[in-house]
């Protein structure tokens, strides 16, 4: 690495020193893409994860009841947006990488979304992201391509995760979206999130991040993670710039939705911790710079 990240710094004059902490995670009962369509489990993935996010069980029965009745294709979708829906949920402009990361990871953990966004059909229960939607925008969107709906909810997220984000008043939108704001409305079910800033040239440190993004992703929960570059491209690339999604493990590293490409990318652990190399699952940046790590609420 020839230079230097300003979560660097502010990880070292600020209150973020520790940072990193693994809590210790029930293993989830499945995950993302665990199930596909046309398996015996993906009527109950549909139903537990449902459940786990409205805490409805009427809800839960009739996402079910509509999933069950969806073409194959719909049912893959539902039950893998990353997998199957990368291209849709691709962010709208150069500032909504954070709004969409926001969106897929709200809807990954809550089918009632997700059957919105793949197919148009809303249920009794509005997702958080749909309360207050016109009546007459939510039917002009359920016959709309599914770019349009991911578009609206990125929309939305965006407004909530700026609002109070600047000292109790509204971020500058050209900037997207900080951490702290992505942190408040990030939703995933029986998890809250922390913002944390990344240091990569302490390897402890790293190390500690990296063990828990695996952790949580091991229990299922995908993880927000922002990149950057280093002051040898000047300082304002030496800031957080872009916003990607791990959503799972594999053999070459983690598995990410990056919204810039609307695809998905593997990172590989050692990539992660050497910096200095533009990674494609990182938006093109080289750094890991900042991260929103999930801890088990009651």
């Amino acid at each position: 690495m020839t230079g230097l990240q300003l979560t660097a710094l502010l990880r070292r004059l600020g209150p973020w020193q520790g940072g990193g902490a693994a809590a210790v995670w029930p293993r989830a009962g499945g995950s993302a893409g665990a199930a596909a369509a046309g398996r015996p489990d993906g009527a109950a993935e549909i139903r537990r994860r449902t459940l786990a996010a409205t805490g409805s069980v009427a809800a839960a029965e009739e996402a079910t009841r509509v999933w069950t009745a969806l073409p194959a294709d719909a049912q893959a979708a539902v039950l893998d947006l990353p997998g199957t829906m990368a291209s849709a949920a691709r962010q709208t402009d150069a500032t909504t990488c954070g709004s969409a990361v926001l969106t897929m990871l709200a809807a990954t953990g809550d089918p009632s979304l997700a059957l919105w966004l793949v197919t148009g059909r809303l249920g009794s229960l509005r997702p958080p992201e749909l309360v207050g939607a016109p009546p007459g925008a939510l039917a002009l969107l359920s016959t709309a391509p599914a770019e349009r709906r991911f578009a609206a909810v990125q929309r939305v997220l965006k407004r909530r995760s700026t609002a109070t984000a600047l000292f109790g008043l509204p971020w500058p939108a050209a900037l997207g979206t900080p951490p702290w704001g992505a942190a408040r409305v990030a939703r995933f079910p029986g998890v809250a999130f922390r913002h944390q800033p990344v240091d990569d040239t302490d390897q402890v440190h790293l190390g500690r991040v990296l063990d828990a993004v695996e952790l949580a992703l091991a229990a299922g929960v995908p993880v927000p993670l922002y990149s950057g570059g280093d002051s040898s491209g000047g300082w304002a690339t030496a800031a957080p710039r872009h916003v990607v999604l791990a959503v799972g493990r594999g053999p070459g590293g983690l598995r990410v939705f990056e919204p810039g490409q609307g695809r998905l990318h593997t990172v590989s652990r050692r990539a992660l911790a050497a910096g200095g190399t533009p990674q494609p699952g990182l938006g093109g940046w080289s750094h890991l710079a900042w991260v929103l790590l999930p801890y088990p609420v009651a």
